[in-house]
């Protein structure tokens, strides 16, 4: 469907020559002279673009924004002017406005940023409707699921921030699918086609990390037999996600800003910059704010990662996606292992009903595990509690006696699987689908005492 677009210009030769250019080219065009007029083709149908002039005669094309966010809250507004100063640009962005024309109108520029929003609105419109999906259940093309409200939020900030370059970062829990919401991100933006590298950077040691990052001359360090070009040059044109980013160091961070800023890097052991395009996606599981007033995090960086901010809800807050989850787990497992197996719905209810304080990381882990030991193609509520066991469960007779809050049960079940792997927490974490790291604070503040005998 050619996009619906609205020209609002007093001038009625202004207005003519956008028309015929647009309709030239298959658009569908309305004209109107004043806010008046625009606003009965606004009640009439849908208007895709609006095309503002700033002064409409009497009347200000600014003020005349925010009617046309109230009216239909999904078009796209362009202001139009040959006077743009910075504070009525700020102006018009704050009250809705997507870009501005400078006056006089080029074909090229106007036509290019027709065709750029009418793009943005065609990636938009794949995702803005998770109900319409052909993953009904979740984000199309990605293994992000669930229909709950708070996933809903984190599909329609994935759909706005997608098409741009804008850098984001995504703040969740462990095991709440940050990475999964950056390659989403990735995969519907137009580095699609280029790679996507994802590094933790909590794993490595502050110089492995920048080597790895932006590589190195031979001889910078001892080890370094030849040069050797960094993740960002290799993934020029592409996108880099940095996970675990609160927990580099503040001398890393400068360079990270550096890079950001610039947009080159320079290889350790070398004076030389190299350009590189890349979009940076980053994603944390700490409080940054904390990190900052600690001293511990560059508050510049901080602004700079996050011009969008991602929250991924943990799993207790999105119980309602539960079900939704353990058949696309189930699904997938079925689909590797030429399985048929199914799944009972007081297994589901028993699932619903249980703590997660490894989020969907653990879920997805636990229903694999109930697979595997189901003694027929069926999971039933006995295979959860034996694949789980029933210290875990939430909302079961064995835990409304021993836990009465999440806190109780998250500790209750961190201490069977420490007793379950002899102590071995490496082992422990991985049957609660979570990281070792992650294992340690989460000890600490349930206080379980790690060097206790178990």
């Amino acid at each position: 469907m050619p996009m619906e677009i609205l020209v609002v210009d007093d001038d009625q030769a202004t207005r003519q020559w956008i028309g015929s250019v647009l309709e030239a080219e298959g658009y569908h065009c309305y004209q109107a002279r004043n806010w008046q007029e625009a606003e009965s083709f606004l009640h009439r149908g849908q208007v895709d673009l609006a095309l503002v002039d700033i002064y409409l005669g009497a009347d200000n094309g600014v003020d005349f924004l925010r009617r046309i966010k109230t009216l239909q809250p999904d078009c796209d507004c362009v202001m139009m002017t040959a006077h743009a100063s910075v504070e009525t640009m700020a102006r018009a962005v704050k009250d809705g406005a997507t870009e501005y024309l400078g006056k006089p109108l080029r074909i090229d520029d106007l036509l290019g940023l027709v065709r750029r929003l009418e793009s943005r609105q065609q990636s938009r419109s794949k995702v803005a409707d998770v109900a319409e999906e052909v993953e009904p259940e979740g984000f199309a093309g990605t293994a992000i699921v669930g229909r709950s409200p708070r996933m809903l939020e984190v599909y329609r900030c994935i759909a706005r921030v997608a098409p741009t370059d804008a850098t984001v970062l995504i703040i969740g829990p462990s095991g709440s699918g940050k990475e999964r919401v950056a390659r989403a991100i990735h995969a519907h933006s137009r580095r699609a086609a280029k790679l996507m590298t994802a590094i933790n950077c909590g794993a490595l040691a502050e110089s492995v990390l920048e080597s790895e990052l932006f590589g190195h001359e031979k001889g910078a360090f001892t080890g370094a037999e030849a040069a050797r070009r960094g993740l960002f040059e290799n993934s020029d044109g592409g996108t880099i996600f940095l996970d675990e980013i609160s927990e580099t160091t503040p001398g890393f961070q400068v360079k990270l800003l550096r890079v950001l800023q610039e947009r080159q890097v320079r290889r350790l052991g070398s004076n030389a910059d190299i350009p590189v395009d890349v979009r940076i996606l980053a994603a944390t599981n700490a409080d940054l704010g904390e990190r900052i007033r600690a001293k511990q995090f560059r508050e510049d960086l901080y602004y700079r990662l996050s011009v969008l901010a991602i929250h991924l809800p943990c799993l207790e807050e999105r119980r309602e996606d539960i079900p939704l989850l353990v058949r696309h787990f189930l699904a997938r497992f079925n689909e590797r292992n030429s399985r048929q197996v199914t799944v009972r719905e007081e297994a589901i209810s028993l699932l619903s009903r249980m703590a997660w304080p490894g989020n969907v990381r653990e879920l997805e882990n636990l229903i694999e595990r109930a697979a595997i030991l189901s003694a027929t193609d069926e999971i039933t509520a006995d295979d959860v509690e034996h694949a789980s066991g029933a210290g875990a469960l939430r909302g079961a007779k064995a835990t409304e006696e021993i836990a009465t809050t999440l806190k109780g049960a998250e500790r209750q079940q961190i201490v069977r699987a420490l007793r379950e792997a002899a102590g071995n927490r490496s082992l422990a974490a991985r049957s609660l689908g979570i990281e070792r790291k992650t294992l340690y604070k989460k000890a600490r503040r349930l206080g379980i005492d790690l060097d206790a005998p178990i």
